[in-house]
């Protein structure tokens, strides 16, 4: 049984969350929970904060009590957002275009073990 969880808009680009998550496919939500808990990027909670949604709704789903170790993330997706364009004055009357880029989290938990991990 597979559960989802979104996190949408979040303050950070795509490219830099595509290296928090890439390393959680296939671990346990137990090991990918202590694995944020030891990387210095600030962005980890926002990771965690999904990954912990999407256990809490398998645990919702199921109806019975799964531990953090039984239940696997099946796969974390990125996807890119809106971007804020904010102009950056320079010399001569010119302007440079600065874009604050956002992006979608979508995380799937399952209590399946799958026979590729």
């Amino acid at each position: 049984m597979e559960s989802f969880a979104y996190q949408k808009y979040l303050r950070i680009s795509s490219k830099k969350l595509v290296r928090l998550v890439s390393p959680l496919r296939g671990t346990s939500v137990e090991e990918a929970l202590a694995a944020m808990q030891q990387l210095p990027s600030p962005h980890t909670n926002l990771v965690a904060k999904a990954i912990k949604s999407a256990y809490a709704n398998l645990k919702v789903k199921k109806e019975e009590d799964i531990s953090e170790k039984d239940a696997i993330i099946k796969s974390v997706i990125v996807e890119q957002s809106f971007r804020l364009k904010r102009l950056n004055p320079r010399a001569r009357g010119r302007r440079d275009i600065i874009h604050r880029r956002f992006s979608h989290l979508k995380c799937v938990v399952t209590d399946e073990v799958s026979s590729n991990r």
